[in-house]
């Protein structure tokens, strides 16, 4: 069964006109084999992978999984990260945006590990002096991630200067023997939140 985890504030709606934040590729189904098309598969350590799976889709025939084994291999720290950059004009700075995603993990036994969803707020045309203009970073084991797929829903608002943003997926795992673990993440999305009003 299907549950869904929520942070959410929303005001009344509004009339408006912003962007949109999609998601490409947002099931992962496109790609060739366990590279996923519009995703970078960032390897940070020699125990772990990251690739377009289709062991344990939520939806359709592939999603998302990184995953590190410390048990068949050395027990070598490290960060696996799947990630989307978006161009400028994705997204609009100081407006309401929902970020929404199915993820599970294969154990709950999270000893050693962590993993989290970040969003990165970014200048890239350099308009407002460029680079990261702010930051969200939240754990999917302190929002109550499971064996089980779940949805979760987080409530964000962009960055005063921001044009664009970067999503990140993120496994981390300690220099701790005798652990294994993977987290699946499936059918993403970054939409306005109700009632966003764009500050053009």
């Amino acid at each position: 069964m299907k549950t869904t985890t929520t942070i959410a504030i929303l005001a009344a709606a509004a009339a408006a006109s912003f962007a949109s934040a999609d998601i490409i590729n947002a099931g992962f189904e496109a790609g060739t084999g366990a590279d996923a098309d519009n995703w970078a598969e960032i390897f940070g350590g020699p125990s772990g992978s990251v690739e377009r799976s289709m062991a344990n889709p939520n939806s359709g025939d592939y999603s998302a999984y990184m995953s590190f084994d410390h048990i068949t291999n050395v027990a070598v720290g490290g960060a696996y990260f799947i990630e989307q950059n978006q161009p400028v004009g994705s997204i609009t700075a100081e407006t309401d945006y929902n970020l929404s995603f199915y993820a599970m993990v294969d154990s709950t036994d999270f000893v050693g590990m962590d993993t989290f969803v970040q969003i990165l707020w970014l200048d890239q045309d350099g308009s407002d002096g460029g680079g990261v203009r702010g930051e969200s970073l939240t754990s999917l084991i302190g929002l109550g991630i499971n064996d089980g797929y779940q949805q979760f829903s987080i409530d964000l608002t962009s960055a005063a200067g921001a044009d664009s943003f970067l999503l990140r997926f993120q496994l981390s795992a300690g220099a701790v023997d005798g652990i294994a673990n993977g987290v699946y993440v499936d059918d993403v999305a970054l939409t306005p939140a109700p009632g966003s009003v764009a500050l053009l």
